[in-house]
Formats: C-alpha cells, structure tokens, sequence
C-alpha cells in the first residue's frame, strides 16, 4: 500500500498533541479522546471501526491520517515459553528501505514481560551486544515503539503486565520519541500499563539522566512519574568499560554515577544496575569491593546477568567466552556456573542486592545483547 505525503500517521501523537492536532475537524473536543482511546486502548485498525463517532468525521480522518501497523515476519519460540518477534517496518515513505526489528515476550509465573526495541541498530556498539554490531541505522518513530508492544498482545492474546525498554537500540538516544511512548503506554485513556511496571535501560549518557529525572517530576507528567531506570554497568572500572562500551570514554562513571544520585533524589525511585558476568574479567576482589561502595550511594539492585554468545563477532577481550571449555551443549558448564555462584555469594556476604536474573530465549537468540534480526524458527 502506498502512503501520500498529505497523510499522517495518526499514531505519532500523544493524547495532548492529537487534541491540538484535531481541533480542525472534531465537533466537540471530547472527540479526540474518543478516538485516542480507540487507537490505544482498544486497539482498532480502521477508521470504520470507531464507535460513536459521525461518519462525517471518520471521512475526514481517512483523508488526512492513516493507521499504521508492522509487518510480522516471524515468530521464533523458545524452550523457556520466550516468544521473539520480528517485524518488517513498512516504506510509508516510499524510499525503499525495509528495516527490521526485534520484540521479545517473556512469560513466566504471573508476568508477562514485552522487551521493546527504540532503533534500528544502535549507534553504542558494546563490545558485548549482537545490536551494537549492527551498526546504527534509524531511530524509531513513536509508532514502531509502541506498536510492537500493541501486536505481541493481539498476536498472543496475552495481557502484558511489564514493559522494558531494553531491546534493540539505545533508548536515551532516541530520547524525544521514548518520552512520547512513556505518555501513551500508561494514560489511563489509552494502553492504561502503570509506569512503575515500566523499566528503562541505558549504558549511560551525561545530562540524559538528569533530564529524564526532570521530566519524570513535571506534575503534569505524573502518569509517568514512577518508570524506572536501569543502567547496564557491567564494570565498575572505568578502563575496561571503555573498551567494552565505547560511548564509556566521554561519559565517566564518576559523572553518571552522580546524575543517579540526582535521578534517585528528583524521582524517589530506586536504581537497578545491569551486570553481565564475564568470568575472571569483572568479577575480581576490587570489583566487590567497589559494588558494594556503590551499593549504598542510594537504594539500589544489582541484576546479574550470564553473559550470552553473540557467535563470531566478538573481539578482545571478551572472545575468551567465545572458547568451549565454559559451554556444555550450548550451555555453561560447572565451571561458569559454581563461578558465578560464588562471585554472587561474596556480594551478598557485602550486604550487596543482587539477584541472577534468568537467560530467557537463549536458544532463539532472544536473550540480553543477542538481538540483530536474525530469521530463526
């Protein structure tokens, strides 16, 4: 379907932006919430569809606007009940590209957790993540971001109970359209998902943190005011992240470090810090010792993560991880695990928070840091 340059995507509009953007054609203003809440509450894709609105104004709305979607390509299940999802974002603009993008559904116990992806690619490039490899390529509109979490519900028929941001792309890199989707995800008129069941991640970027927190303390943002920030450490010494995160070297620990400070002062809102296992790289006595000084900064948890092969595009020096003694039928052998126990051990005996956090969707390539459009059933 070919889409003009008079139409507009009508779902790049928060609830406020439509009123104001409508005022031309609805009747009454309460028109726009009407039809908000049929976008993103009940999720129509016709304008036909729309309950209580006159035909007059339906006529209008398909002149000027269209409702986009995403085209699914694929859905590759795991063992661990882990869905991930690849969509194909349509050419609106004619121009000939076909980017994709990766979803994930994590289903265990009573939660239903959507990893959602804001760009295409990613512009960091960890050492230690398959997106990063991709190279950056677009950031996604608001649209594509909460159209992912809008289609894995109506694909699964699963009502999803949390949302993080931790897909593919760097989210405070696409900070303006990250914000729209916070507003339309949890106004009660539309998605209705509350903000403290919503986790942002972020490798971390000076004054992006501070803002975020600013914007999260605005009264008329209240709806969004309790979302969460998780930032992916993964070392605390700042040597070896730079050469794991690039994007490390002109943005010092020592200065994100305080704009959590502040983010934890301005939002009351506890921080969770990521933390990928590389045995024998970071998980030595200074590296203890340091977490649990960092563990009483401000309330905090750490999320220990298994790291997770990205197969042959890894460089020093973590291609060591690469090498089969640490795998057993694709899996890590006793040698990582009673490792990672015991570097667990050691932190809680510092009155450190931690907890592992599980490697959902290994197998489909759906697990931290393994994202990059790969086609697999």
């Amino acid at each position: 379907m070919l889409f003009f340059a008079m139409e507009k995507n009508i779902y790049n509009f928060t609830l406020d932006d439509l009123s104001s953007e409508l005022a031309d054609i609805i009747d009454y203003k309460y028109r726009s919430l009407q039809i908000f809440s049929a976008l993103h509450k009940l999720l129509i894709d016709n304008f036909d569809n729309l309950q209580g609105i006159p035909k007059f104004i339906k006529e209008q709305l398909k002149d000027k606007y269209f409702i986009p979607s995403l085209r699914l390509i694929t859905v590759s299940k795991s063992i661990d009940n882990t869905q991930k999802f690849l969509f194909e974002i349509p050419d609106y603009d004619n121009i000939g590209d076909n980017h994709k993008i990766e979803a994930v559904l994590i289903s265990e116990d009573n939660r239903n957790t959507i990893c959602v992806s804001t760009q295409v690619g990613c512009n960091v490039g960890c050492e230690f993540c398959a997106t990063g490899k991709m190279g950056f390529l677009k950031n996604l509109d608001l649209s594509q971001i909460i159209l992912q979490v809008y289609l894995v519900k109506k694909i699964t028929k699963l009502q999803p109970t949390n949302i993080v941001f931790m897909g593919m792309g760097e989210p405070f890199l696409n900070f303006e359209n990250l914000i729209k989707a916070l507003k339309v995800l949890t106004d009660k008129d539309g998605f209705g998902i509350s903000s403290k069941k919503i986790t942002v991640s972020t490798v971390g970027f000076k004054t992006k943190i501070k803002k975020f927190a600013d914007i999260l303390a605005k009264d008329e943002n209240r709806k969004i005011k309790n979302t969460k920030i998780a930032l992916s450490l993964h070392t605390t010494d700042q040597g070896l992240r730079e050469k794991i995160i690039p994007a490390a070297k002109i943005n010092k620990l020592s200065d994100i470090y305080q704009e959590l400070i502040y983010f934890y002062r301005k939002t009351k809102t506890k921080i969770t810090y990521e933390y990928i296992y590389f045995h024998d790289l970071n998980d030595g006595v200074n590296d203890i010792n340091r977490l649990s000084k960092l563990s009483g900064m401000v309330p905090c948890n750490f999320n220990l993560i298994p790291f997770h092969p990205i197969h042959s595009i890894l460089k020093p020096p973590l291609d060591i991880y690469q090498k089969e003694e640490f795998y057993e039928n694709g899996k890590y052998n006793s040698l990582l695990i009673n490792s990672l126990n015991s570097f667990i051990i050691k932190l809680k005996n510092k009155k450190v928070v931690v907890n592992l956090r599980s490697s959902s969707g290994v197998d489909i390539n759906a697990a931290c840091g393994q994202l990059a459009t790969l086609y697999q059933k």
